[in-house]
């Protein structure tokens, strides 16, 4: 924590398990960040207030994203998630209002409260699997990235329409939550349950 001279980038490299709390906090001078594939865990607050970090790129064998991991870090506009992350911990991304765009993986099934709150210059959200985004456990409304955003995109192409396939069963809370971007959506009849503000 503290003082990092200025356009500092960092690599994580092979070998490191995980990225404790507080790790690099408060480092302004730090613009970039390599996370290696062998990272599992990225701590509580390790990357908070990085007013400087602009790139992020967690590797491929990182599963959790702390609590406050990315909080407040107001320069931050490009971030790649790594595709075995599970869990984004409460507030991970909160207050980063450069962030335009975010890819959540298919491997992501809980995002907790407040994990885009603040993200202000969110405008889309990209994804690959619709059957795994509405199966996300979603901590509250500003978990979602829709707090924000109001464009989703799959495989790189707008959706403005939802067909949700015969045999889902659940639509969990908040899974379309301020969808105000969609003008239909098909709900099949094994459905049984939609939660609370699931759109």
């Amino acid at each position: 924590k503290g003082k990092m001279p200025s356009n500092t980038s960092i690599t994580v490299k092979e070998g490191t398990l995980g990225i404790a709390d507080n790790a690099f906090s408060g480092c302004d001078g730090l613009t970039s960040v390599v996370i290696g594939n062998s990272v599992t865990s990225i701590g509580y607050r390790a990357f908070s207030y990085c007013d400087g970090l602009t790139s992020v790129v967690i590797g491929n064998s990182v599963t959790s994203i702390g609590e406050d991991a990315f909080y407040d870090c107001s320069g931050l506009t490009s971030i790649v998630i790594g595709n075995s992350v599970t869990s984004i911990g409460k507030n991970a991304f909160r207050d980063c209002t450069g962030l335009t765009s975010i890819e959540i993986p298919n491997s992501v099934t809980g995002i907790r409260g407040g994990a885009f709150y603040g993200c202000s210059g969110l405008t889309a959200v990209h994804i690959s699997d619709l059957s795994a985004w509405y199966n996300i456990d979603f901590g509250d409304y500003s978990a979602n990235p829709f707090y924000n955003a109001k464009n989703l995109y799959l495989n790189g192409k707008l959706v403005t329409e939802v067909v949700i396939p015969e045999g889902v069963k659940v639509i969990r809370n908040y899974a379309f939550y301020n969808c105000a971007w969609l003008t239909s959506i098909e709900i099949p009849n094994s459905v049984t349950s939609i939660g609370k503000n699931a759109f």
